[in-house]
């Protein structure tokens, strides 16, 4: 079928073209709003600025399409190849993208406000500048599994309020992100890039960021609690109020962070760098110093109540007011 057949029998009434071939079509700036295009094979085809809101096509083959400024809005994609396709600027607000195939798909300043990526396999797309606020990419261990975005850039992507539940961003540049209030419990940042990225509010409990790059980010009032930073890079960042209870920094460089009024209690710092780093108010009931380098830093006011300290290094550390490991205060 040809695009001049298909759009003469959309204007007609006709909108189910369920499993036609139209490989190569152009349908270029067309309106097919709440067309049925499942299981149809639309490899190849250019889609550029065509209206699909509301269309359904699931499973179907959109794989080196062209969607760039395509309207997807509320349409159910769920399913589809979209392997290296172009969704540059294309909206896809609400959009059922539940087990689809987006990898080395480009979605440069997309807009995936709200939409549903659960299971979606993102490895290598290129999502900077895109919109994800209020996504959905989280683990759903009896229908779907957790998005999986090895590799994908995510770099400078709007990511407020995010559910990344469980999913693998091993590698993934996320640096400069908003990533404000997103949710990425039991997530896999392994190697990931959040340098200078905005972390506030974020909830990262039992994540795993062993060897991760946070550079200068805001991770103020983060939660931490049971995260795994081993040999991660939080120089110069803002963890202030956060809770890092029972959090893995072996190993972590945090030279010039502020960790005030942080909660970090049986956190293990053992062997990490905290040279200048500004402890104070902090709650580190119970966490392990050993070998820990403590040097120039502020821990006035700190509460160091049974903290393991053999061989921590406190040359130039300031310990006005604080809780000491027998109970007594230092002045």
């Amino acid at each position: 079928m040809d695009a001049r057949e298909l759009l003469k029998r959309y204007a007609s009434g006709e909108t189910d073209f369920n499993g036609e071939t139209l490989t190569g079509i152009n349908l270029r700036s067309a309106d097919l709003i709440g067309i049925n295009l499942s299981h149809a094979d639309l490899q190849n085809a250019s889609l550029v600025l065509t209206y699909l809101n509301r269309a359904t096509l699931r499973g179907a083959n959109l794989a080196h399409a062209n969607l760039s400024g395509a309207n997807l809005n509320q349409a159910d994609l769920s399913g589809v190849d979209l392997n290296d396709a172009d969704l540059h600027g294309a909206a896809l607000q609400g959009t059922d993208l539940r087990g689809a195939i987006l990898t080395l798909a480009s979605l440069l300043d997309a807009n995936l406000i709200e939409a549903d990526l659960r299971g979606t396999d993102l490895r290598g797309a290129d999502l900077r500048g895109a919109c994800l606020r209020g996504a959905n990419l989280r683990v759903e261990r009896r229908a779907y599994d957790s998005a999986n975005l090895r590799g994908a850039n995510l770099r400078g992507a709007d990511l407020r309020g995010v559910n990344l539940t469980g999913a693998d961003l091993s590698g993934v540049d996320l640096s400069r992100a908003n990533l404000r209030e997103a949710i990425l419990r039991e997530a896999i940042l392994t190697n990931a890039n959040l340098s200078e990225a905005t972390c506030v509010d974020a909830f990262l409990t039992d994540a795993i960021l062993t060897e991760a790059n946070l550079q200068d980010a805001n991770l103020k009032n983060i939660k931490l609690s049971r995260a795994n930073l081993v040999e991660a890079n939080l120089q110069n960042v803002n963890l202030q109020g956060a809770n890092l209870a029972a959090a893995n920094f072996s190993k972590a460089n945090l030279t010039g962070a502020n960790l005030s009024q942080v909660n970090g209690s049986r956190a293990d710092f053992s062997r990490a760098n905290l040279s200048e780093v500004n402890l104070s108010n902090a709650n580190l009931t119970d966490a392990y110093l050993t070998r820990t380098n403590l040097q120039d830093a502020n821990l006035d006011g700190a509460y160091l109540i049974r903290v393991e300290m053999s061989t921590t290094n406190l040359v130039g550390a300031t310990l006005r007011d604080t809780i000491m490991p027998d109970g007594r205060m230092n002045t």
